[in-house]
């Protein structure tokens, strides 16, 4: 429930309008970079960790391309770039979080 919720939230996040002048929003590549990390995490919580980590950057590639049928947003490759990123962030966080467990 909480995934399928964080998927929702970036997913809305992702469709509004920018808030900056000509479609610049501040801290761009930090929502992309909390959003995909965490997406990754919880994923990772129920498929194998590199599962998490393609289905968390393969649903960063379909917001994109919602993005790119929406007038006053666009697909930006460097937001795919910054999801990649935050994918392997976040695997990097499954991966300290199963050695601090034990196995």
């Amino acid at each position: 429930m909480l995934t399928a919720a964080w998927m929702v939230l970036t997913a809305v996040g992702g469709m509004l309008p920018p808030l900056g002048p000509h479609g610049y929003q501040a801290g761009g590549p930090a929502y992309h970079l909390v959003g995909f990390s965490v997406l990754t995490v919880l994923l990772a919580r129920f498929l194998q960790p590199v599962r998490a980590a393609a289905g968390a950057w393969l649903y960063g590639l379909a917001l994109e391309g919602l993005q790119s049928l929406v007038p006053y947003r666009s697909a930006e490759v460097t937001d795919l770039a910054v999801n990649l990123v935050a994918v392997v962030l976040g695997l990097l966080l499954v991966e300290l979080r199963r050695t601090w467990r034990g196995g």
